[in-house]
């Protein structure tokens, strides 16, 4: 099994929202506890991620993880799915 290594921990992590996700959260107004949520890297397609806000769950399923690499640096892309299927 690989290690993640220290390459793959400790960076940053940006999120993405699929146009279901992105329409779920401005309807219920998350937009900003979306924006402010930071993912560990540790994190995999299929995870759950729950955000609370005003007394109710809002469920997201990590739908994809994306490497995104220039010259310089590299940075890992979730995409977060909205409903959750197969639950």
């Amino acid at each position: 099994m690989p290690s993640l290594g220290n390459d793959a921990t400790g960076r940053p992590v940006s999120i993405s929202l699929t146009a279901t996700a992105k329409a779920y959260a401005g309807k219920n107004g998350i937009d900003v506890e979306l924006e402010e949520v930071r993912l560990s890297a540790d994190c995999q397609i299929g995870d759950v991620v729950s955000i609370s806000s005003g007394g109710t769950s809002h469920d997201f399923a990590v739908m994809r993880r994306r490497w995104i690499v220039d010259r310089s640096r590299s940075r890992l892309e979730v995409t977060l799915d909205h409903p959750v299927r197969g639950r």
